[in-house]
């Protein structure tokens, strides 16, 4: 189990220190012995005192591999990063952590745990939608709870996937950092199971485990022929603007340009971070839109920044923008942002430059193309570099890095399949014919 000093650490007095399988484990062949891999640490950087509910994903213990029928403690710790306490037993004040999507989705039932009804197995959760209550009486601001809670591996040898994310009851959903736990169940014999379907390329929209040098990645992704649509990038604000910026739902963003698909664009100062009083929906980065045919924070492009643009189908691409900038060509569309993940189909070295929240695992978001074809990605459990080698797996050749976290939004059809998250001030959509 990971451990970190804190202003405080909540733990209920039965924790157990690492995952260990328990001790009404279902008896296992001979010949099959279950692991647990090394945990996932804590971010280097943590925000406090957002108002409102909110939490940070603060570290986890490793994911077990497993016999059938076995069950295994898991440990999740979020650190509160809103002003107000999450309450023991009030309603509307009391944290817990539900199940979430994809795997198997906002408040749907799975067969790794549950309180036994609605055909889920019974492993002690306080509901079969309901994972772990907090388990302390009090969790303050700027304090962290550990929440533990049994998985069991079905009897069916394969890969399982729960993913989860907190919530107030009755109040809200805090902050989703794509975090979920992968289980493997192997054969009663002990060997392992078959190897997952390899992803699906096709166009449209997916969600597909992405399999990289630094690990599997849960990706949902919009894949497109750039033959077949056109790539726009827009913003809210007509004219340039630094504090209280305009800012729409991505949906409204597919509804103006009756597009198909698209997903959130460049970082912002959003209205819930104290850092971004007085500049509350701006951003940093030049953007080009596509229906004003003008850059919006023209200046911006005379910077380090990495820009991805498009001329119709053909496309560009910049590790430092300030180099288009000295030497313009036409645009229908264009984005900076930091960093470039890839160029010419290798991955581009920048954690040296990257702040605490890119180097920390979460919701990540990126762009990118091969000359045949545009990709959306939203990256989960992610940081930075891990998603340009999750951009890389995809077949993109170049690939720029997006928002995520709490502003990370894909639209496809009609329907979200990530967010909506945030207000946005600049997004990207395709249009078809």
């Amino acid at each position: 189990m990971i451990a970190r000093a804190a202003s405080a650490l909540l733990v209920a007095s039965w924790l157990v220190v690492g995952p260990t399988p328990a001790a009404q484990a279902a008896p296992a062949t001979a010949t099959c012995t279950s692991s647990v891999g090394p945990g996932i640490p804590p971010p280097a950087g943590l925000a406090a005192g957002v108002p409102g509910f909110h939490a940070q994903w603060y570290g986890q213990s490793g994911y077990p591999t497993l016999c059938p029928g076995e069950r295994s403690t898991a440990t999740v710790a979020y650190y509160n990063s809103g002003s107000r306490g999450w309450v023991n037993g009030r309603m509307g004040e009391v944290a817990y952590l539900g199940t979430w999507g994809p795997e198997p989705g906002q408040d749907q039932v799975t067969p790794l745990g549950g309180d036994g009804t609605n055909g889920s197995p019974a492993t002690g959760w306080p509901r079969y939608n309901r994972i772990a209550i907090q388990p302390a009486p009090y969790v303050g601001p700027s304090q962290v709870a550990w929440f533990q809670f049994t998985i069991q591996a079905p009897v069916q040898a394969g890969s399982y996937r729960l993913y989860l994310r907190p919530l107030v009851e009755g109040a809200t959903w805090l902050e989703d950092f794509g975090v979920f736990w992968l289980v493997t169940v192997l054969n009663a014999d002990g060997t392992p199971p078959s190897p997952p379907a390899p992803p699906v390329l096709g166009t449209g929209y997916g969600f597909q485990n992405v399999a990289t040098a630094r690990g599997t990645f849960g990706v949902h992704l919009v894949k497109e022929r750039l033959a077949d649509v056109t790539v726009k990038t827009l913003t809210a604000n007509t004219t340039e603007c630094l504090n209280n910026c305009p800012a729409k739902p991505l949906a409204q963003y597919a509804a103006e340009t009756n597009a198909y698909a698209g997903m959130n664009g460049t970082y912002l100062c959003p209205p819930d971070y104290a850092a971004c009083a007085g500049k509350v929906n701006s951003y940093d980065y030049a953007v080009y839109n596509s229906t004003l045919r003008r850059w919006l924070n023209y200046n911006a492009l005379n910077g380090q920044n990495g820009l991805l643009a498009f001329n119709g189908t053909t496309t560009s691409v910049y590790r430092r923008s300030f180099v288009y900038f000295q030497q313009q060509t036409p645009v229908t569309a264009a984005i900076t942002n930091y960093p470039l993940l890839l160029q010419n189909g290798a991955v581009i070295s920048s954690e040296a430059e990257q702040s605490a929240s890119q180097l920390a695992k979460g919701t990540k978001g990126a762009i990118g193309v091969d000359g045949t074809y545009v990709y959306l990605v939203i990256a989960t459990n992610a940081n930075v570099t891990d998603l340009a080698y999750v951009m890389q797996a995809l077949g993109a050749r170049d690939g720029l890095n997006l928002d995520g976290g709490g502003t990370a939004a894909m639209w496809i059809g009609g329907s979200y399949k990530v967010g909506p998250g945030r207000l946005l001030p600049n997004a990207i959509v395709l249009t078809k014919p």
